[in-house]
Protein backbone atom coordinates (compact mmCIF):
# COMPACT_ATOMS: atom_id res chain seq x y z
CA UNK A 1 0.00 0.00 0.00
CA UNK A 2 1.12 3.52 -0.76
CA UNK A 3 2.22 5.64 1.40
CA UNK A 4 1.88 9.45 2.03
CA UNK A 5 4.83 11.61 3.67
CA UNK A 6 3.34 12.73 6.99
CA UNK A 7 4.58 16.15 6.17
CA UNK A 8 1.75 16.25 4.16
CA UNK A 9 -0.27 16.78 6.74
CA UNK A 10 0.75 19.51 7.66
CA UNK A 11 -0.10 21.41 4.62
CA UNK A 12 -2.65 24.05 4.73
CA UNK A 13 -4.98 23.79 1.54
CA UNK A 14 -5.93 26.72 0.15
CA UNK A 15 -9.27 25.52 -0.92
CA UNK A 16 -10.02 26.19 -4.68
CA UNK A 17 -13.11 24.70 -5.99
CA UNK A 18 -12.51 22.56 -9.18
CA UNK A 19 -15.83 22.24 -10.46
CA UNK A 20 -19.58 24.16 -10.33
CA UNK A 21 -22.34 22.42 -9.55
CA UNK A 22 -22.86 20.11 -12.48
CA UNK A 23 -26.30 18.03 -13.03
CA UNK A 24 -26.95 15.21 -15.75
CA UNK A 25 -30.56 13.05 -16.60
CA UNK A 26 -30.05 9.79 -15.18
CA UNK A 27 -33.67 8.48 -15.29
CA UNK A 28 -37.15 9.19 -17.02
CA UNK A 29 -40.72 7.89 -16.56
CA UNK A 30 -41.38 6.13 -19.49
CA UNK A 31 -43.69 3.66 -18.62
CA UNK A 32 -46.90 5.23 -16.00
CA UNK A 33 -48.20 2.58 -14.36
CA UNK A 34 -52.39 2.44 -15.40
CA UNK A 35 -52.32 4.85 -18.47
CA UNK A 36 -50.19 4.65 -21.98
CA UNK A 37 -47.60 7.29 -21.80
CA UNK A 38 -48.88 9.43 -24.23
CA UNK A 39 -52.04 9.88 -21.66
CA UNK A 40 -49.88 11.62 -19.05
CA UNK A 41 -50.26 14.93 -19.83
CA UNK A 42 -51.16 16.35 -16.68
CA UNK A 43 -47.94 15.51 -14.30
CA UNK A 44 -48.47 18.03 -11.36
CA UNK A 45 -46.89 17.29 -8.96
CA UNK A 46 -43.70 15.19 -7.31
CA UNK A 47 -42.78 15.36 -3.02
CA UNK A 48 -39.06 13.75 -2.60
CA UNK A 49 -36.40 13.03 -0.24
CA UNK A 50 -37.93 10.66 2.08
CA UNK A 51 -37.58 6.51 3.27
CA UNK A 52 -40.85 5.77 4.65
CA UNK A 53 -40.34 2.11 4.78
CA UNK A 54 -36.66 2.41 6.50
CA UNK A 55 -34.83 0.51 4.30
CA UNK A 56 -32.70 2.60 2.94
CA UNK A 57 -33.64 3.63 -0.50
CA UNK A 58 -34.70 6.69 -1.54
CA UNK A 59 -38.42 7.65 -2.79
CA UNK A 60 -40.86 10.24 -4.46
CA UNK A 61 -44.25 10.64 -4.98
CA UNK A 62 -46.06 12.12 -8.08
CA UNK A 63 -49.24 13.00 -9.18
CA UNK A 64 -50.86 13.67 -11.98
CA UNK A 65 -54.50 15.26 -12.34
CA UNK A 66 -56.62 17.14 -14.30
CA UNK A 67 -57.66 13.92 -16.64
CA UNK A 68 -60.08 11.00 -17.19
CA UNK A 69 -57.82 9.22 -14.46
CA UNK A 70 -56.34 10.71 -11.47
CA UNK A 71 -53.65 9.22 -9.33
CA UNK A 72 -50.83 9.03 -6.85
CA UNK A 73 -47.46 7.15 -7.76
CA UNK A 74 -44.50 6.34 -5.37
CA UNK A 75 -41.36 5.27 -7.04
CA UNK A 76 -38.59 3.65 -5.18
CA UNK A 77 -34.29 3.17 -6.18
CA UNK A 78 -33.25 -0.02 -6.60
CA UNK A 79 -29.44 0.70 -7.05
CA UNK A 80 -27.67 3.25 -8.79
CA UNK A 81 -29.77 5.34 -11.33
CA UNK A 82 -32.33 2.94 -11.17
CA UNK A 83 -36.28 3.26 -9.93
CA UNK A 84 -39.44 1.40 -9.97
CA UNK A 85 -42.84 1.62 -9.58
CA UNK A 86 -43.76 0.52 -5.81
CA UNK A 87 -47.05 1.87 -4.54
CA UNK A 88 -50.17 3.67 -6.44
CA UNK A 89 -53.46 4.80 -5.98
CA UNK A 90 -56.13 6.00 -8.06
CA UNK A 91 -58.60 8.66 -7.01
CA UNK A 92 -61.86 7.26 -7.17
CA UNK A 93 -64.01 10.63 -7.52
CA UNK A 94 -63.52 13.36 -10.65
CA UNK A 95 -61.64 16.35 -8.93
CA UNK A 96 -61.46 20.17 -11.32
CA UNK A 97 -57.26 20.72 -10.15
CA UNK A 98 -53.92 19.77 -8.60
CA UNK A 99 -53.74 17.90 -5.85
CA UNK A 100 -51.08 17.79 -3.02
CA UNK A 101 -49.05 15.64 -0.81
CA UNK A 102 -47.30 15.20 2.27
CA UNK A 103 -45.67 12.33 4.54
CA UNK A 104 -45.66 12.50 7.88
CA UNK A 105 -47.28 11.17 11.04
CA UNK A 106 -50.68 12.84 10.77
CA UNK A 107 -52.22 10.88 13.75
CA UNK A 108 -49.44 10.53 16.08
CA UNK A 109 -49.27 6.54 16.18
CA UNK A 110 -45.55 6.39 15.27
CA UNK A 111 -46.42 5.71 11.92
CA UNK A 112 -45.84 7.61 9.19
CA UNK A 113 -48.35 8.32 6.54
CA UNK A 114 -49.38 9.88 3.25
CA UNK A 115 -51.77 12.47 3.14
CA UNK A 116 -53.14 13.55 -0.16
CA UNK A 117 -55.58 16.64 -1.09
CA UNK A 118 -57.88 16.65 -3.47
CA UNK A 119 -60.31 18.83 -5.01
CA UNK A 120 -62.74 16.59 -5.11
CA UNK A 121 -66.21 17.43 -6.89
CA UNK A 122 -69.53 16.67 -5.27
CA UNK A 123 -71.67 14.60 -7.92
CA UNK A 124 -73.12 10.75 -6.90
CA UNK A 125 -71.43 11.55 -3.42
CA UNK A 126 -72.80 15.10 -2.54
CA UNK A 127 -70.03 15.33 -0.23
CA UNK A 128 -67.02 13.53 -0.91
CA UNK A 129 -63.87 13.45 1.05
CA UNK A 130 -61.01 16.32 0.38
CA UNK A 131 -58.45 14.80 2.56
CA UNK A 132 -57.30 11.59 1.90
CA UNK A 133 -54.55 9.12 4.48
CA UNK A 134 -52.97 6.38 3.74
CA UNK A 135 -50.62 4.79 6.73
CA UNK A 136 -47.89 2.52 6.19
CA UNK A 137 -47.78 -0.91 7.35
CA UNK A 138 -44.65 -0.75 9.32
CA UNK A 139 -42.87 -3.84 7.79
CA UNK A 140 -39.28 -2.64 6.44
CA UNK A 141 -38.74 -2.76 2.91
CA UNK A 142 -42.80 -3.04 2.30
CA UNK A 143 -44.29 -0.18 -0.01
CA UNK A 144 -47.80 -0.65 1.78
CA UNK A 145 -49.50 2.62 2.18
CA UNK A 146 -53.63 2.48 3.11
CA UNK A 147 -55.76 -0.76 2.93
CA UNK A 148 -54.55 -3.19 0.60
CA UNK A 149 -57.11 -5.64 -1.49
CA UNK A 150 -55.17 -8.87 -1.25
CA UNK A 151 -57.11 -10.03 -4.44
CA UNK A 152 -56.07 -7.51 -6.88
CA UNK A 153 -53.34 -6.08 -4.84
CA UNK A 154 -54.76 -1.91 -5.15
CA UNK A 155 -54.83 0.08 -2.73
CA UNK A 156 -57.54 2.63 -0.86
CA UNK A 157 -57.42 5.02 1.93
CA UNK A 158 -56.95 4.44 6.01
CA UNK A 159 -59.22 7.50 6.79
CA UNK A 160 -60.35 10.90 5.31
CA UNK A 161 -61.84 14.30 6.28
CA UNK A 162 -64.00 16.93 4.26
CA UNK A 163 -62.97 19.27 5.78
CA UNK A 164 -66.58 19.87 7.61
CA UNK A 165 -67.88 21.67 4.63
CA UNK A 166 -72.03 21.34 4.00
CA UNK A 167 -73.37 18.96 0.70
CA UNK A 168 -72.06 20.38 -2.78
CA UNK A 169 -70.31 22.60 -1.82
CA UNK A 170 -66.91 23.63 -3.75
CA UNK A 171 -63.50 23.30 -1.51
CA UNK A 172 -60.11 23.02 -3.71
CA UNK A 173 -57.16 21.81 -0.75
CA UNK A 174 -53.74 21.89 -2.40
CA UNK A 175 -51.10 22.87 0.18
CA UNK A 176 -50.52 20.60 2.85
CA UNK A 177 -47.73 20.58 5.83
CA UNK A 178 -47.24 17.71 8.34
CA UNK A 179 -45.59 19.83 11.51
CA UNK A 180 -46.37 20.46 15.60
CA UNK A 181 -47.80 24.02 15.35
CA UNK A 182 -48.65 24.38 19.37
CA UNK A 183 -45.63 22.59 20.80
CA UNK A 184 -47.49 20.01 22.53
CA UNK A 185 -45.05 17.22 20.53
CA UNK A 186 -48.37 15.96 18.40
CA UNK A 187 -48.65 17.03 15.05
CA UNK A 188 -51.09 19.21 13.26
CA UNK A 189 -52.12 19.22 9.15
CA UNK A 190 -51.68 22.49 7.91
CA UNK A 191 -54.24 22.85 4.74
CA UNK A 192 -53.64 25.76 1.92
CA UNK A 193 -57.03 26.24 0.57
CA UNK A 194 -56.71 27.34 -3.55
CA UNK A 195 -60.16 27.96 -3.09
CA UNK A 196 -63.16 27.35 -1.91
CA UNK A 197 -66.91 28.73 -3.04
CA UNK A 198 -66.61 31.39 -5.39
CA UNK A 199 -64.57 34.41 -3.80
CA UNK A 200 -62.37 32.68 -0.55
CA UNK A 201 -58.83 31.84 -0.07
CA UNK A 202 -58.34 30.05 2.99
CA UNK A 203 -56.09 28.17 5.61
CA UNK A 204 -57.01 25.20 7.93
CA UNK A 205 -55.52 23.41 11.04
CA UNK A 206 -56.56 20.07 11.66
CA UNK A 207 -56.44 17.71 14.05
CA UNK A 208 -56.23 14.30 13.26
CA UNK A 209 -56.41 11.53 16.09
CA UNK A 210 -56.88 7.93 17.13
CA UNK A 211 -56.18 4.64 15.29
CA UNK A 212 -57.05 4.70 11.41
CA UNK A 213 -58.15 0.56 11.66
CA UNK A 214 -60.11 0.98 14.64
CA UNK A 215 -61.97 4.98 15.87
CA UNK A 216 -60.44 7.93 14.74
CA UNK A 217 -61.49 11.48 14.51
CA UNK A 218 -60.56 14.98 12.06
CA UNK A 219 -61.22 18.35 13.92
CA UNK A 220 -60.62 22.39 12.66
CA UNK A 221 -58.13 23.59 15.31
CA UNK A 222 -58.12 26.64 13.43
CA UNK A 223 -59.31 28.19 10.38
CA UNK A 224 -58.79 31.87 8.28
CA UNK A 225 -60.87 32.69 5.15
CA UNK A 226 -60.57 35.80 2.89
CA UNK A 227 -62.30 37.19 0.02
CA UNK A 228 -59.13 37.46 -2.38
CA UNK A 229 -58.63 37.50 -6.17
CA UNK A 230 -56.07 34.87 -7.91
CA UNK A 231 -55.75 31.59 -5.65
CA UNK A 232 -53.86 30.51 -2.94
CA UNK A 233 -51.78 27.96 -3.92
CA UNK A 234 -48.59 28.37 -1.14
CA UNK A 235 -49.29 28.10 2.15
CA UNK A 236 -46.36 26.83 4.23
CA UNK A 237 -44.92 26.96 7.34
CA UNK A 238 -41.42 28.53 9.36
CA UNK A 239 -40.22 30.72 12.43
CA UNK A 240 -39.54 34.00 10.37
CA UNK A 241 -38.64 35.71 14.03
CA UNK A 242 -36.90 33.10 15.68
CA UNK A 243 -39.26 33.32 19.08
CA UNK A 244 -40.25 29.34 18.87
CA UNK A 245 -43.52 30.14 17.97
CA UNK A 246 -44.75 28.38 14.68
CA UNK A 247 -46.06 30.39 11.97
CA UNK A 248 -48.26 30.24 8.57
CA UNK A 249 -47.17 31.98 5.52
CA UNK A 250 -50.48 32.31 3.06
CA UNK A 251 -49.10 34.16 -0.06
CA UNK A 252 -51.77 33.96 -2.70
CA UNK A 253 -51.57 34.74 -6.32
CA UNK A 254 -52.92 38.09 -6.27
CA UNK A 255 -50.77 41.04 -6.90
CA UNK A 256 -48.44 39.93 -4.07
CA UNK A 257 -50.70 39.38 -1.18
CA UNK A 258 -49.48 37.67 2.07
CA UNK A 259 -50.90 36.41 5.24
CA UNK A 260 -48.77 35.70 8.44
CA UNK A 261 -50.33 33.97 11.25
CA UNK A 262 -48.49 32.97 14.51
CA UNK A 263 -49.35 30.19 16.79
CA UNK A 264 -50.33 31.24 20.56
CA UNK A 265 -51.80 28.30 21.50
CA UNK A 266 -54.04 25.12 20.82
CA UNK A 267 -56.39 26.59 18.61
CA UNK A 268 -55.28 30.69 18.82
CA UNK A 269 -53.71 31.88 15.65
CA UNK A 270 -52.35 35.83 15.44
CA UNK A 271 -52.33 37.68 12.40
CA UNK A 272 -48.88 39.13 12.56
CA UNK A 273 -48.44 40.89 9.13
CA UNK A 274 -51.22 41.33 6.15
CA UNK A 275 -50.41 43.19 2.88
CA UNK A 276 -52.57 43.48 -0.01
CA UNK A 277 -52.01 43.73 -3.63
CA UNK A 278 -48.58 44.78 -2.66
CA UNK A 279 -47.56 45.21 -6.82
CA UNK A 280 -50.71 46.73 -7.95
CA UNK A 281 -48.87 50.24 -8.83
CA UNK A 282 -46.52 48.39 -11.22
CA UNK A 283 -49.97 46.24 -12.56
CA UNK A 284 -47.33 43.05 -12.00
CA UNK A 285 -49.58 40.17 -10.59
CA UNK A 286 -47.09 38.59 -8.65
CA UNK A 287 -47.95 35.07 -7.09
CA UNK A 288 -46.26 31.82 -5.91
CA UNK A 289 -46.70 27.89 -6.27
CA UNK A 290 -45.12 26.13 -3.46
CA UNK A 291 -42.40 28.46 -3.40
CA UNK A 292 -42.07 30.46 -0.56
CA UNK A 293 -39.36 29.53 1.98
CA UNK A 294 -37.92 30.57 5.26
CA UNK A 295 -33.95 30.13 6.40
CA UNK A 296 -31.02 31.71 7.66
CA UNK A 297 -28.55 31.03 4.75
CA UNK A 298 -25.83 33.33 6.62
CA UNK A 299 -26.29 31.58 9.76
CA UNK A 300 -25.95 34.63 11.76
CA UNK A 301 -29.30 34.06 13.59
CA UNK A 302 -31.85 35.79 11.88
CA UNK A 303 -34.18 33.82 9.28
CA UNK A 304 -35.33 35.57 6.01
CA UNK A 305 -38.11 34.71 3.82
CA UNK A 306 -37.56 34.01 0.06
CA UNK A 307 -40.12 34.37 -2.53
CA UNK A 308 -40.12 33.40 -6.12
CA UNK A 309 -42.68 35.05 -7.95
CA UNK A 310 -44.90 33.36 -10.74
CA UNK A 311 -44.92 36.43 -12.51
CA UNK A 312 -43.12 37.34 -15.23
CA UNK A 313 -39.42 38.27 -15.29
CA UNK A 314 -38.14 35.25 -12.86
CA UNK A 315 -37.90 37.52 -9.78
CA UNK A 316 -37.21 36.46 -6.12
CA UNK A 317 -38.11 38.33 -3.02
CA UNK A 318 -36.81 38.54 0.30
CA UNK A 319 -38.07 39.63 3.39
CA UNK A 320 -35.14 39.66 5.86
CA UNK A 321 -34.21 41.91 8.97
CA UNK A 322 -37.14 40.44 10.66
CA UNK A 323 -36.43 39.92 14.96
CA UNK A 324 -40.33 40.42 15.59
CA UNK A 325 -43.41 40.26 13.76
CA UNK A 326 -44.78 43.19 15.24
CA UNK A 327 -41.97 45.18 13.62
CA UNK A 328 -42.65 43.84 10.15
CA UNK A 329 -43.85 46.33 7.63
CA UNK A 330 -44.26 46.27 3.14
CA UNK A 331 -40.39 47.70 3.82
CA UNK A 332 -38.96 45.03 4.77
CA UNK A 333 -39.99 43.63 1.08
CA UNK A 334 -37.12 42.97 -1.08
CA UNK A 335 -36.41 42.40 -4.78
CA UNK A 336 -33.39 40.23 -4.12
CA UNK A 337 -32.54 38.66 -7.83
CA UNK A 338 -33.61 38.32 -11.28
CA UNK A 339 -32.56 35.59 -12.84
CA UNK A 340 -32.34 36.12 -17.14
CA UNK A 341 -34.52 35.01 -19.26
CA UNK A 342 -33.51 32.76 -21.81
CA UNK A 343 -37.48 31.94 -23.04
CA UNK A 344 -40.87 32.59 -22.32
CA UNK A 345 -41.56 31.27 -18.67
CA UNK A 346 -41.90 31.83 -15.19
CA UNK A 347 -40.82 30.30 -11.78
CA UNK A 348 -42.78 27.54 -10.26
CA UNK A 349 -41.84 25.71 -6.98
CA UNK A 350 -38.57 26.52 -5.09
CA UNK A 351 -37.48 24.79 -2.06
CA UNK A 352 -34.11 25.30 0.18
CA UNK A 353 -31.41 22.70 -0.21
CA UNK A 354 -27.71 22.00 -0.57
CA UNK A 355 -27.51 19.31 -3.05
CA UNK A 356 -23.32 19.68 -3.16
CA UNK A 357 -23.09 19.67 0.48
CA UNK A 358 -20.72 22.42 0.59
CA UNK A 359 -22.83 24.34 3.59
CA UNK A 360 -23.98 27.02 1.05
CA UNK A 361 -27.32 27.43 0.83
CA UNK A 362 -29.74 26.84 -2.68
CA UNK A 363 -32.87 27.77 -3.45
CA UNK A 364 -33.81 25.22 -6.42
CA UNK A 365 -36.72 26.29 -8.90
CA UNK A 366 -38.78 24.80 -10.91
CA UNK A 367 -39.56 26.65 -14.17
CA UNK A 368 -42.64 27.30 -16.03
CA UNK A 369 -43.15 27.19 -19.77
CA UNK A 370 -39.03 28.18 -20.00
CA UNK A 371 -37.89 24.34 -19.74
CA UNK A 372 -35.45 24.73 -17.29
CA UNK A 373 -34.59 24.12 -13.66
CA UNK A 374 -32.87 27.17 -11.46
CA UNK A 375 -30.46 26.97 -8.53
CA UNK A 376 -29.64 30.20 -6.72
CA UNK A 377 -26.66 29.36 -4.26
CA UNK A 378 -25.58 31.65 -1.63
CA UNK A 379 -21.89 32.34 -1.95
CA UNK A 380 -21.17 32.14 1.61
CA UNK A 381 -20.45 35.69 2.95
CA UNK A 382 -22.07 38.89 2.62
CA UNK A 383 -25.89 39.99 2.95
CA UNK A 384 -28.28 38.18 1.88
CA UNK A 385 -30.60 40.60 0.73
CA UNK A 386 -27.74 41.69 -1.77
CA UNK A 387 -27.83 39.81 -4.81
CA UNK A 388 -23.75 40.49 -5.66
CA UNK A 389 -24.06 37.58 -2.65
CA UNK A 390 -25.78 35.01 -4.81
CA UNK A 391 -24.81 33.21 -7.97
CA UNK A 392 -27.20 31.65 -9.91
CA UNK A 393 -26.91 28.58 -12.60
CA UNK A 394 -29.39 27.05 -14.92
CA UNK A 395 -28.81 23.25 -13.93
CA UNK A 396 -31.25 21.43 -16.50
CA UNK A 397 -32.58 23.15 -19.86
CA UNK A 398 -35.16 20.92 -21.99
CA UNK A 399 -34.83 22.95 -25.28
CA UNK A 400 -30.59 21.44 -24.83
CA UNK A 401 -31.88 17.54 -23.89
CA UNK A 402 -34.40 17.75 -27.17
CA UNK A 403 -31.70 19.44 -29.75
CA UNK A 404 -34.47 22.22 -30.31
CA UNK A 405 -35.12 24.98 -30.01
CA UNK A 406 -37.86 26.65 -28.40
CA UNK A 407 -39.99 27.34 -30.89
CA UNK A 408 -40.17 23.28 -31.68
CA UNK A 409 -41.17 22.44 -28.81
CA UNK A 410 -44.60 23.51 -26.96
CA UNK A 411 -44.83 25.05 -23.26
CA UNK A 412 -44.39 22.72 -20.19
CA UNK A 413 -44.57 23.11 -16.64
CA UNK A 414 -41.98 21.92 -14.03
CA UNK A 415 -42.58 21.10 -10.65
CA UNK A 416 -39.59 19.67 -8.87
CA UNK A 417 -38.34 18.75 -5.40
CA UNK A 418 -34.42 17.86 -3.75
CA UNK A 419 -34.72 14.14 -3.57
CA UNK A 420 -31.22 13.77 -1.31
CA UNK A 421 -29.18 10.71 -2.48
CA UNK A 422 -31.76 7.81 -3.04
CA UNK A 423 -30.05 5.53 -4.73
CA UNK A 424 -27.17 5.69 -2.16
CA UNK A 425 -24.21 6.42 -4.71
CA UNK A 426 -23.39 9.80 -2.94
CA UNK A 427 -24.50 12.33 -5.12
CA UNK A 428 -28.09 13.99 -4.52
CA UNK A 429 -31.10 14.24 -6.86
CA UNK A 430 -33.48 16.43 -7.94
CA UNK A 431 -37.30 14.99 -9.53
CA UNK A 432 -39.23 17.46 -11.34
CA UNK A 433 -42.12 16.71 -13.42
CA UNK A 434 -43.34 17.71 -17.25
CA UNK A 435 -46.83 18.79 -16.89
CA UNK A 436 -46.96 19.03 -20.67
CA UNK A 437 -45.19 16.40 -22.79
CA UNK A 438 -44.61 17.29 -26.66
CA UNK A 439 -44.55 14.04 -27.84
CA UNK A 440 -45.44 14.34 -31.16
CA UNK A 441 -42.80 16.99 -31.76
CA UNK A 442 -39.73 14.84 -29.80
CA UNK A 443 -40.73 11.90 -29.08
CA UNK A 444 -38.27 11.33 -26.29
CA UNK A 445 -40.60 13.48 -24.25
CA UNK A 446 -41.68 12.12 -20.81
CA UNK A 447 -43.83 13.46 -17.67
CA UNK A 448 -40.90 13.45 -15.09
CA UNK A 449 -36.83 13.29 -15.26
CA UNK A 450 -34.34 12.64 -12.28
CA UNK A 451 -31.33 14.72 -12.64
CA UNK A 452 -28.57 14.17 -10.13
CA UNK A 453 -25.69 15.94 -9.00
CA UNK A 454 -22.62 14.86 -11.06
CA UNK A 455 -19.82 17.44 -9.49
CA UNK A 456 -17.38 16.33 -7.45
CA UNK A 457 -16.56 16.99 -3.89
CA UNK A 458 -13.14 17.52 -3.22
CA UNK A 459 -10.94 20.82 -3.58
CA UNK A 460 -7.04 21.18 -4.55
CA UNK A 461 -4.53 22.92 -3.06
CA UNK A 462 -3.49 25.46 -5.49
CA UNK A 463 -0.15 26.65 -3.97
CA UNK A 464 0.99 22.64 -2.90
CA UNK A 465 3.38 21.76 -6.36
CA UNK A 466 3.18 18.31 -7.03
CA UNK A 467 3.72 16.01 -4.34
CA UNK A 468 6.23 13.29 -3.81
CA UNK A 469 4.14 10.76 -3.68
CA UNK A 470 0.52 9.82 -4.86
CA UNK A 471 -1.74 8.02 -2.05
CA UNK A 472 -4.76 8.83 -0.04
CA UNK A 473 -4.12 9.85 3.72
CA UNK A 474 -6.36 9.80 6.99
CA UNK A 475 -9.29 11.84 7.40
CA UNK A 476 -9.91 14.31 9.56
CA UNK A 477 -11.60 14.48 12.04
CA UNK A 478 -11.65 10.93 13.23
CA UNK A 479 -13.76 9.65 14.65
CA UNK A 480 -16.43 11.95 13.19
CA UNK A 481 -20.11 13.60 13.33
CA UNK A 482 -21.52 13.91 10.70
CA UNK A 483 -18.32 15.60 7.95
CA UNK A 484 -15.09 14.50 7.33
CA UNK A 485 -12.48 15.74 5.10
CA UNK A 486 -10.54 13.20 3.27
CA UNK A 487 -7.11 13.92 1.97
CA UNK A 488 -5.52 12.69 -1.50
CA UNK A 489 -2.31 13.07 -3.81
CA UNK A 490 -1.66 12.60 -7.51
CA UNK A 491 1.82 12.48 -8.82
CA UNK A 492 0.58 12.36 -12.81
CA UNK A 493 -2.92 13.19 -14.51
CA UNK A 494 -4.74 10.29 -13.10
CA UNK A 495 -8.11 8.84 -13.32
CA UNK A 496 -9.46 8.97 -9.99
CA UNK A 497 -12.44 6.85 -7.47
CA UNK A 498 -12.68 7.68 -3.96
CA UNK A 499 -15.53 5.44 -2.38
CA UNK A 500 -16.80 4.91 1.38
CA UNK A 501 -17.91 1.67 1.88
CA UNK A 502 -19.15 -0.12 4.96
CA UNK A 503 -17.98 -3.10 6.99
CA UNK A 504 -20.01 -6.00 4.61
CA UNK A 505 -18.39 -4.20 1.68
CA UNK A 506 -21.00 -1.90 0.40
CA UNK A 507 -20.89 0.86 -1.25
CA UNK A 508 -22.49 4.26 0.74
CA UNK A 509 -20.88 7.10 -0.95
CA UNK A 510 -18.82 8.27 -4.13
CA UNK A 511 -16.70 11.54 -3.54
CA UNK A 512 -14.91 11.57 -6.37
CA UNK A 513 -15.28 10.04 -9.88
CA UNK A 514 -13.33 11.28 -12.77
CA UNK A 515 -9.67 12.87 -14.24
CA UNK A 516 -7.64 15.31 -11.79
CA UNK A 517 -4.27 16.88 -12.60
CA UNK A 518 -1.28 16.40 -10.02
CA UNK A 519 -1.57 18.06 -6.98
CA UNK A 520 -2.70 17.87 -3.01
CA UNK A 521 -6.93 17.63 -2.82
CA UNK A 522 -9.27 16.82 0.11
CA UNK A 523 -12.41 15.61 -0.22
CA UNK A 524 -15.47 16.11 2.30
CA UNK A 525 -17.96 13.71 2.95
CA UNK A 526 -21.15 14.32 4.93
CA UNK A 527 -22.45 11.16 6.02
CA UNK A 528 -25.96 10.25 6.17
CA UNK A 529 -25.55 6.34 7.41
CA UNK A 530 -25.67 5.15 10.90
CA UNK A 531 -22.39 5.31 13.50
CA UNK A 532 -20.25 2.59 12.54
CA UNK A 533 -17.04 1.70 10.61
CA UNK A 534 -16.15 2.60 6.99
CA UNK A 535 -14.00 2.86 4.86
CA UNK A 536 -12.30 5.01 2.15
CA UNK A 537 -10.79 3.26 -0.93
CA UNK A 538 -8.61 5.87 -3.55
CA UNK A 539 -8.43 3.55 -7.09
CA UNK A 540 -6.09 5.63 -9.05
CA UNK A 541 -5.60 5.28 -13.22
CA UNK A 542 -2.14 7.32 -13.93
CA UNK A 543 -2.72 8.35 -17.42
CA UNK A 544 0.43 10.09 -17.43
CA UNK A 545 3.74 8.87 -16.19
CA UNK A 546 4.99 5.02 -15.31
CA UNK A 547 2.66 4.96 -12.06
CA UNK A 548 0.34 2.10 -13.24
CA UNK A 549 -2.81 1.71 -11.60
CA UNK A 550 -3.31 1.55 -7.45
CA UNK A 551 -5.47 1.42 -4.71
CA UNK A 552 -5.16 2.66 -0.88
CA UNK A 553 -7.81 2.58 2.06
CA UNK A 554 -7.88 3.84 4.99
CA UNK A 555 -10.38 3.34 8.20
CA UNK A 556 -12.76 5.65 8.91
CA UNK A 557 -15.19 6.11 12.58
CA UNK A 558 -18.86 7.89 12.28
CA UNK A 559 -20.11 8.40 15.77
CA UNK A 560 -23.17 9.90 16.24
Amino acid sequence: MRRFYAVALLVVLSAVPLVAQTWAPVWKLTTPAYLTREDINDMAMVKAGFDTDKDGWGEFLCTWTDSDSNAVCMYEATGNDAYKLVWSWVVPVNGNSFMGVAVGDVNNNGTVDIVVSYPSIAGTDVNPLRLWFFEWNGVTGTNDYGVKDNVTGLFTYSGGYNLGVIDNYDIRPYSLVIEDMDGDSKNELVVGVRQEGTSVRSAYVVKVDGDFNGFYFCEIKWKFQGGFGGSNYSTTTGDLDGDGKKEIYMFVWNKFTLRIFECTGDTSYATRFAVDTWSAAENVDHGALDAVRVADVNNDGTKEMYIASTEPNNEIFIITGVSDLANLTPANIKRLYTIPKTSAGKFRSMWVADPDHDGKTDLMIGGESNGQIFTLEYKGTGDPADSASWAHQVIFDVWAEAGASAGLISPRLFYGSPAGDMDKDGKDEYVFVNYSPDYSTWADDVPLWVIEMSSTSDVRDGSAGVPAEAGLMQNYPNPFNPSTTVPYSLTNRSKVRLEVFNVYGELVATLVDGEREPGLYQATWTARVPSGTYFARLSVEQLEGNGGAFRDVKKMVLLK
